[in-house]
C-alpha cells in the first residue's frame, strides 16, 4: 500500500532541491566577495624613497637617510641626504648632501645607522667616510699631461682615452660619527681637531641631551663618553673592553657581553652605569652568538646562545632563562614583552617577519608573508616601519 503524504509535506519535499540550490547560490556570492582588509594590511603611510637607514623617536618621528651618488672627475662617491617624517605628507629634509659635504675635495660618506636621542631633539649619525682611491690625484695629473700632448697631435688615437673615461668608485675610509639637532644643524665637539668624531661607531645621545656615548676600536670595543659643548672626553671602564654593547640611553646605562670583567676570563653579561662607571654582573654566559636586545621596559634582555635558540633573562631573576628555538636573525620586542618579532638570516638579506612566542613557542608570520629588508618597532609598540626589497620604500603599519 502506497503512503500518501499530506499536501504541505509533498510541497516541502518538492521545494527542497530548489531551496538548497538557492542557499548554495547565496553562499557562493558571499564566498566571491573579497574579505575585508584588516587594519594591519593597510599601511598608515609610505615614504617613497630609498631609505637605507632609519630610526623612530619616542613621538614616532622617523629620521631616514637616502643615498645620493655623484660623479666628480671620473670618481663616483656617495653622500646621503637625511630627512624627518612626522606623518603622512609631513616630510622635511634636514641634511642636503651638497651642502653638508661640498666638493672639492672629492670626499663622501655612507650613513650606516641613525639614532634619536631620548628627548627626540638630537640625532647621532653613524657613517663610513669615503675618499678617493690611492694614486687618484697622480692619475688625474697624468691625464692632464696627456690632454696637453693631444692638443699638439690631433691625429692621435683616442680609443685608450675612451676606456679610461670609466668612472672610478670611491673607497671607504674610516668610521665616524656626526652629531645633529632635529633641524639638521651640525653639533661639533669643542676643541676637536676633526670635523666628526673619527674612529667611532655605534654612537648615541644620553638622557641629558648634551652627552654622547660611543664605541672606539675595532672590537673588542672601549666605551667613550664626550660632552660636545666643552669637549670633555673620557674613556669609561678604563682597561676593559667589550665584544658587544647595546644602549639604554634614557636610563644612562648600557648592557654588554665580554670576558675582560671576569677573573676567570669567561663570557659575562653585565650592566654598565654610564654616569657613575658602575659595573653589575647579570649572569655568566656559556655561549653567545649575537643579537643582544633589551626589552622596552628595560627588565628583560635576550640574545642568541647559538644559531637557533634565543635566551631571555629577567634581570630580576637572571638565573632562570627562558629558551625558545626560533632560528638566527635580528629581533625586536612586542609591547607586552611576551613575543619577539624576528627576521631570520643576515641583516642585509630580505626575509619574512615572524612573531615568536617566548613562553608558548608559537610562531606566526605577519603582513602576508611578504619579505622585508629591514624593520623597526616604534618605541610605544603600536606600529612597525619596514623597508621593501630593491628600492627601500619605507612603509608604516599598525602593529597587532
Amino acid at each position: 500500500m502506497r503512503t500518501v503524504l499530506p499536501e504541505n509535506r509533498r510541497t516541502w519535499k518538492r521545494a527542497q532541491p530548489a531551496s538548497l540550490l538557492a542557499a548554495a547560490a547565496i553562499g557562493a556570492i558571499f564566498l566571491l566577495q573579497p574579505a575585508p582588509l584588516r587594519a594591519q594590511d593597510t599601511p598608515k603611510f609610505a615614504i617613497d624613497e630609498d631609505c637605507q637607514a632609519f630610526d623612530i623617536s619616542a613621538d614616532n618621528s622617523i629620521v631616514y637617510a637616502v643615498p645620493r651618488m655623484k660623479r666628480v672627475k671620473r670618481l663616483i662617491i656617495e653622500r646621503d641626504d637625511i630627512s624627518i617624517s612626522e606623518g603622512p605628507g609631513k616630510v622635511r629634509r634636514i641634511v642636503e648632501a651638497d651642502k653638508f659635504m661640498p666638493i672639492p675635495p672629492p670626499a663622501g660618506y655612507v650613513i650606516d645607522s641613525l639614532k634619536w636621542s631620548p628627548d627626540g631633539k638630537h640625532i647621532a649619525v653613524n657613517m663610513t667616510l669615503q675618499g678617493a682611491p690611492p694614486g687618484y690625484a697622480d692619475k688625474l695629473a697624468q691625464e692632464e699631461a696627456k690632454k696637453k700632448e693631444k692638443k699638439k697631435d690631433k691625429d692621435k688615437d683616442h680609443e685608450e682615452d675612451r676606456e679610461e673615461d670609466l668612472p672610478i668608485p670611491g673607497v671607504g675610509g674610516g668610521r665616524a660619527i656626526a652629531l645633529l639637532d632635529d633641524d639638521g644643524r651640525e653639533i661639533k665637539v669643542a676643541g676637536a681637531k676633526t670635523r666628526f668624531i673619527e674612529g667611532a661607531v655605534n654612537g648615541t645621545w644620553l638622557a641629558d641631551g648634551s652627552t654622547v656615548a660611543y664605541l672606539s676600536g675595532g672590537g673588542p670595543y672601549a666605551i667613550v663618553r664626550v660632552r660636545p659643548s666643552d669637549g670633555q672626553t673620557k674613556t669609561l671602564f678604563e682597561g676593559h673592553t667589550f665584544n658587544t654593547v647595546i644602549w639604554d640611553a634614557k636610563n644612562n646605562r648600557a648592557f654588554a657581553v665580554g670576558d675582560s670583567l671576569s677573573l676567570r676570563g669567561r663570557l659575562t653579561l653585565v650592566q654598565l652605569d654610564l654616569e657613575h662607571e658602575r659595573v653589575t654582573e647579570i649572569a655568566p654566559i656559556e655561549s653567545y652568538q649575537g643579537g643582544l636586545s633589551l626589552s622596552p621596559s628595560g627588565t628583560k634582555i635576550g640574545y642568541f646562545e647559538d644559531g637557533d635558540t634565543i635566551d631571555v633573562l629577567d634581570l630580576a631573576h637572571p638565573g632562570k632563562p627562558v629558551r625558545v628555538r626560533a632560528g638566527f636573525g635580528r629581533f625586536e620586542w612586542s609591547r607586552d614583552e611576551r613575543r619577539v618579532l624576528l627576521k631570520r638570516g643576515p641583516e642585509d638579506r630580505s626575509n619574512i617577519l615572524l612573531w615568536v612566542g617566548l613562553y608558548d613557542g608559537k610562531i606566526a608570520s605577519i603582513l602576508h608573508d611578504l619579505q622585508f629588508r629591514d624593520f623597526r618597532i616604534a618605541p610605544g609598540g603600536e606600529s612597525i616601519a619596514v623597508t621593501v626589497p630593491g628600492k627601500r620604500v619605507l612603509k608604516v603599519f599598525p602593529l597587532q
